[in-house]
């Protein structure tokens, strides 16, 4: 399996109520599920009615974080700007294009009251995809749009002696010394706890 952008944009396309994450006018955050309506080129598309507080917030700050998970504890995580086409006709082709992807959407907003919604689409952000239904898990960041790929947990410096401290402590196992002694942590299977940074005696394990 590989895991990149398109793998995960599908994926929260297959969960598709997802949770948006979004700041209010006050600077506090607000969160409510949102369905991911369409994944197209790479793109992520979902639509908001001009009349609700989700859309006044992404038309503010014109970004959002969404994660989505599906029953069997696979999670995906996104954040990015948030793009809006301005014209007319092509907000009208993708609403088209939306109802005609998700046949249901009639039943709530009937002829032609659809026109009332807007499309939104990510094309650039970073993100995490995260099993926690294998053993060991398993997590591997990717990036939207050909940017970087954000690198999240925990790393070794040089001040580590070997001590085997972390090895122990390691809730997932997934520490264990190099050829010269010091720990590597195999970031693919930690789950970001800090557990590490916390026992080491040597002060050898930092936040990335």
């Amino acid at each position: 399996m590989t895991v990149d952008a398109d793998f995960c944009l599908r994926f929260l396309r297959e969960v598709r109520d997802v949770a948006f994450a979004t700041v209010d006018e006050d600077g506090l955050p607000a969160v409510r599920v949102i369905d991911v309506m369409m994944v197209e080129g790479g793109r992520l598309y979902f639509v908001a009615a001009r009349g609700k507080v989700f859309y006044g917030q992404v038309m503010r700050t014109r970004y959002v974080a969404i994660v989505g998970q599906s029953p069997d504890y696979r999670t995906c995580r996104l954040r990015g700007p948030v793009e809006h086409p301005d014209d007319p006709a092509e907000q009208r082709r993708l609403v088209d294009r939306v109802f005609e992807l998700n046949p249901s959407m009639e039943e709530l907003y009937p002829g032609d009251s659809r026109y009332v919604l807007e499309a939104f689409y990510l094309e650039r952000g970073q993100g995490e995809f995260f099993d926690l239904g294998r053993r060991p898990l398993f997590r591997a960041p990717f990036a939207l749009g050909g940017g970087p790929v954000a690198r999240e947990g925990f790393a070794v410096s040089d001040a580590c002696t070997g001590c085997g401290a972390c090895f122990a402590a390691c809730p997932q196992g997934c520490i264990a010394p190099r050829p010269d002694g010091r720990a590597l942590i195999e970031q693919q299977a930690c789950l970001h706890c800090g557990r590490c940074r916390e026992v080491c005696p040597s002060d050898a394990i930092a936040s990335r």
